[in-house]
């Protein structure tokens, strides 16, 4: 199984637009006239909750106009979409969805495609993956410090029987899958819609590792209650120095899938409200208070920021990495790509 998609170098290969001014910003006509509600997919105290209310003050303060939020988890991000697509297209409405948005139309879970179906408005989180332990589990720790090659010893003297604690997101699996074949081990996922669920269950002492991105867990890390013990990615990351990373130092050559988490509207909605939206989540994302968000959550990892056009060659290109990795690993393939 291999990915089509070089993220480091696709990343790299689109231009910012300069920081856009928010007292230059200008409304189209009466838009918004009343209070703009995003619908997240995902459950509260999670990676999507979270960049969503970190974007909320900033955009509310920018269109002075109050910028909702409400939590919608279930079906792996797919119980949320009916609601969305039932509010008109005028751009009161915005729904916040991840990379499973694009992995679950590929899948045939449900018919959005994230461009043709639905527009995008920006991209504002883009993060890679990494595994972790709870502090302190004799089992995974070597002189004083978590340790990988502990946990794959673990694995193999105890086949089957690890537990991984993960979400119904395709892109998690996918990773989760070519750890373990590289690895050579072989584990069971407990999956999980709630964030406070999949965390707990480590920290708990239930479940044996967690799957998450770095930057949703950080607090537990700084709190000693989760701790760091592989990096799903080319090189070590600069927040967890000490964890080995999949590339540099155990050489897999694989370019990581990344969670992507951003904003969508109805594509029938009127450009200029499209374009109007673009402007104020640039503002919003280059806010101060966004800033200090981003850096406190470890989520200048890498760019985490692309405007519409951008976010649309990057989705349209993730639709086609999918449909390659679905179907070369056997897996449920929508039949208009098959």
């Amino acid at each position: 199984m291999k990915s089509v998609m070089r993220w480091p170098l696709l990343l790299a290969g689109f231009t910012l637009a300069l920081p856009a001014a928010a007292a230059d910003i200008k409304k189209p006509g009466s838009y918004p006239k009343r209070p703009i509600t995003i619908i997240v997919c995902y459950g509260k105290g999670g990676g999507s909750d979270q960049a969503v209310a970190a974007l909320q003050g900033p955009a509310s303060k920018i269109m002075g106009i109050k910028v909702n939020k409400i939590n919608k988890p279930g079906g792996g991000g797919v119980s949320c979409l009916p609601d969305f697509m039932q509010a008109p297209a005028d751009g009161y409405t915005i729904l916040q969805h991840a990379d499973s948005l694009v992995a679950k139309y590929v899948q045939g879970a449900h018919d959005l495609h994230p461009t043709k179906t639905l527009s995008p408005v920006v991209i504002s989180n883009v993060a890679p993956t990494a595994l972790f332990v709870k502090s302190g589990d004799a089992r995974f720790y070597e002189g004083g410090k978590p340790s990988w090659d502990k946990v794959v010893a673990y694995a193999k003297s105890n086949a089957g029987k690890m537990q991984v604690s993960n979400i119904n997101v395709p892109m998690e699996l996918v990773t989760m899958s070519k750890v373990e074949d590289h690895f050579g081990i072989k584990v069971k996922q407990i999956l999980f819609d709630k964030p406070a669920q999949r965390y707990g269950a480590v920290i708990g002492g239930k479940l044996d590792l967690l799957m998450e991105q770095p930057g949703d867990v950080i607090k537990h890390v700084q709190a000693g209650k989760l701790a760091p013990v592989l990096a799903v990615w080319p090189d070590r990351f600069k927040v967890f120095p000490d964890a080995k990373a999949t590339g540099k130092d155990y050489g897999l050559k694989w370019d990581p899938l990344l969670r992507i988490r951003g904003l969508w509207v109805k594509k029938d909605t009127p450009q200029e409200i499209k374009d109007y939206l673009d402007k104020v989540f640039k503002a919003a994302y280059d806010s101060a208070e966004h800033q200090a968000f981003l850096k406190r959550k470890s989520l200048d990892i890498v760019n985490s920021y692309y405007g519409a056009k951008d976010t649309a060659k990057i989705l349209n290109d993730t639709v086609a990495t999918y449909a390659k990795i679905f179907k070369e690993s056997g897996q449920q393939l929508r039949k208009d790509m098959q």
